[in-house]
């Protein structure tokens, strides 16, 4: 049996759509505005092509590694992932993650909502108050991270 999570993360910020719907989907470049940290250690074994629906990529992590693919993509409005986490070790189960963006822009802002479900399978699942803990933090962190260099360029930049 799984249990489920919905964390819920909003921001205002000021940039157009477009940059930081860019910012997001271009997993290439996360490193130029996400530091890493103890959660999160990069972006790698991203598919060849254009980024877009079904761009698969790799992130490796202290608690297991996600091996994540585009689900949505609709600039600059809606961007989707899904990346299952398989827990180290393996034996400890899958945190399966899926991530919604959506951008809503205004005269001189965007406003982004990014839900993020999770569900557990194994015995992951009994740590599902501390892992939640640890997702709140590291989304937090990333949020402010984007706002930070979106807005560095200028308003609506």
């Amino acid at each position: 049996m799984s249990s489920e999570a919905e964390l819920r993360f909003e921001v205002e910020i000021l940039a157009s759509a477009e940059r930081v719907f860019e910012l997001l989907a271009d997993l290439r470049n996360y490193d130029r505005w996400l530091p890493t940290s103890s959660a999160f250690h990069g972006t790698t074994e991203i598919s060849d092509g254009p980024i877009g629906v079904g761009t698969s990529y790799v992130e490796p992590g202290p608690a297991g590694i996600r091996r994540g693919r585009i689900t949505q993509y609709n600039p600059p409005t809606a961007l989707g992932f899904e990346q299952p986490m398989t827990m180290k070790p393996r034996q400890a189960g899958v945190i399966h993650i899926r991530l919604v963006h959506t951008l809503t822009p205004g005269p001189d802002s965007v406003h982004l909502r990014r839900l993020v479900y999770l569900s557990f399978s194994g015995p992951v699942r009994l740590a599902k108050p501390v892992v939640k803990r640890s997702f709140i933090t590291e989304n937090e962190r990333m949020m402010t991270a984007l706002k930070a260099y979106a807005e560095a360029a200028g308003p609506m930049a």
